[in-house]
């Protein structure tokens, strides 16, 4: 295996790019009336339309033959059977095995699983239920999850899009070390009744470690002349696999919970970093999400490229970043659940891809992850939206919707939920139409105003589509996202599972301290 553009495919595709270089989304709609149908592929309650990009079959097939020569089957073969792709550090790459889609021999890694997952699904409950109680002995009626990057942006994901906010016990984050954070997390809480997850795979990360240190604090306050170890006893529970050092910190063994070292951060949300997650949700819907992901696991390594959610995806990001010279992607989810997805994917893509170096340690002399951003539909209209429309920079959007009779009806004649997955189809049309998706009478009257007016269309987007938001499509759109970064990593020939790029700040930091 090679870089890229070292191949014949790279080639040719560069070839094709220039020959459709005047080629617009209108004149492909024009020239092909049944794209919308054609290139549409749907897998575990997702439905994907990408017949707003700027692509024809034979862009299709050219792709089709680079993951052939950058051996996308035999890339998935080695990271689900559990070879250490992960070249750098040595290590397998197995988040999927948590979701029940190992595919290798060793039968020790489903076994690992399955008994982590039930001591923490147990505790979970028990947490729930109310069994496990406080320094005062009473019920947890709030849970704090103390961690950062993957520790955090995942579980934040799902408790917001998932959980029942007036159930008990409620769930808070806090991740960034400016103490602004946990004190407006800490603002009504009742300390007598908040227990804390310290969620740090090595725990290492300051940032874990000194929020740590300010909830000691904050209980010890309320829990004058108690034994501050009987405190940290009642109040903390860890996941982390550094057992001595979460021991002689204070948490009984009993009440850490390990992951495998073949789960990396930005993969773990499935493993016991999703404890907060279970608390929140209870096991059921937590074995849904795995599900839905398990689901999209299959779909991946058996659907053909052009019905593949994942590798689709993978390749329209390819095919903007590295021949039409995309810098940026944006993630627009129209569903006020989906909130944080933009945060969560920044740390999985940029983190996993932002590499300037090959699998062999080799400078690599093309493009590789795009800045992703993102926000909410509709207030990103009213914020960035004049930019995708009428700026200078092409920036391909995910445009991601859910079904409106997912959402909140507050009252008799309330419309919001279905103007909402309206915008988001208009907003589409216009950017990749322009005044052309416009009814003739409207568009007259569009094509009459001054320049200033003027809109360049083209503008590609996908629309990703969920029938409902649920646990399954949930764990299947997340699954669909680590897919697609992985292809492209393969693609790029580069290691997505590796991130030193994030440890010199550290050392620079302590060199400071």
């Amino acid at each position: 295996m090679t870089q890229p553009n070292q191949q014949p495919a790279w080639a040719a595709l560069k070839e094709h790019r220039a020959a459709t270089a005047s080629e617009t989304l209108s004149s492909l709609l024009t020239a092909d009336s049944s794209r919308p149908k054609r290139y549409t592929a749907s897998a575990a309650g997702i439905h994907l339309d990408f017949s707003r990009h700027l692509i024809n079959d034979q862009t299709m097939s050219m792709f089709e033959q680079l993951l052939e020569q950058q051996d996308m089957k035999g890339w998935q073969a080695k990271m689900f059977g559990g070879e250490a792709i992960n070249t750098s550090e040595g290590r397998a790459v197995l988040h999927v095995a948590l979701r029940g889609s190992y595919k290798g021999t060793d039968t020790g890694i489903p076994a690992e699983v399955a008994e982590t997952q039930q001591k923490f699904f147990a505790f979970a409950q028990a947490v729930r239920n109310g069994t496990i109680k406080s320094h005062s002995g009473e019920a947890f009626t709030d849970v704090i999850n103390l961690g950062i990057g993957g520790s955090d942006l995942g579980p934040r994901l799902i408790c917001h899009a998932l959980a029942d906010k007036v159930a008990s016990p409620r769930v808070h984050f806090v991740a960034n070390l400016d103490p602004t954070e946990m004190h407006n997390v800490l603002m009504g809480l009742n300390p007598a009744t908040t227990l804390f997850i310290l969620s740090s795979k090595s725990y290492s990360t300051m940032e874990t470690q000194a929020n740590a240190e300010a909830a000691v604090a904050w209980l010890t306050t309320h829990f004058k002349n108690s034994d501050i170890a009987a405190i940290k006893a009642a109040h903390f529970c860890a996941v982390s696999n550094n057992i001595k050092a979460i021991s002689s910190w204070g948490i009984a063994l009993e009440r850490c919970f390990t992951l495998p070292e073949w789960v990396g951060g930005r993969f773990s949300l499935w493993s016991a970093v999703g404890l907060s997650i279970a608390i929140a949700i209870g096991e059921a819907k937590f074995r849904e999400m795995l599900q839905g992901a398990h689901e999209m696991d299959e779909h991946f390594l058996n659907a053909p490229l052009n019905k593949n959610l994942p590798a689709l995806l993978a390749i329209l990001g390819v095919w903007y970043t590295n021949f039409h010279g995309a810098q940026t992607h944006g993630v627009i989810s129209y569903s006020e659940r989906l909130r944080y997805l933009p945060d969560y994917l920044q740390q999985l893509e940029m983190e996993s891809n932002g590499k300037c170096v090959d699998k062999e340690g080799k400078p690599v002399t093309y493009a590789t992850s795009p800045a992703l951003f993102g926000g909410l539909g509709t207030t990103t209209q009213h914020s960035f939206f004049q930019m995708l429309h009428q700026g200078t920079q092409l920036v391909p959007l995910d445009i991601i919707s859910v079904s409106a009779q997912d959402n909140i009806v507050a009252h008799e004649g309330d419309s919001r939920a279905a103007d909402l997955l309206l915008f988001a189809q208009a907003q589409s049309d216009a950017l990749a139409y322009g005044v052309d998706a416009l009814p003739v009478s409207l568009r007259e009257q569009w094509q009459a105003k001054p320049s200033y007016s003027h809109f360049p269309a083209s503008r590609p987007n996908s629309r990703i589509h969920l029938d409902a938001l649920t646990p399954h499509t949930l764990g299947a759109l997340i699954a669909m996202y680590e897919h697609k970064t992985f292809l492209q990593g393969v693609i790029w020939h580069i290691n997505s599972f590796d991130q030193w790029g994030v440890e010199l700040g550290k050392v620079m930091f302590g060199s400071m301290k």
